[in-house]
């Protein structure tokens, strides 16, 4: 499990989003958001980095945090 923190997750439409894109790229994810803390925890085969970029292409500015 890796830690990133996200910039600007302000209401449950942007955790939705962010959800639903790690989701698509791995069906076997698993994500969960703290907005409070602009965390997002994911459990995936897929490399943290690209995680990463998944999120960033939504507009999220994000950091990984291990």
């Amino acid at each position: 499990m890796f830690v990133l923190e996200v910039s600007g997750m302000g209401c449950g439409s942007c955790v939705s989003k962010i959800t639903k894109a790690i989701q698509a790229a791995d069906g076997e994810a698993k994500v969960i958001v703290d907005r409070a803390a602009g965390t997002v925890s994911v459990e995936s085969g897929i490399e943290a980095e690209r995680v990463g970029e998944l999120v960033q292409a939504l507009g999220y500015p994000t950091r990984i945090s291990r």
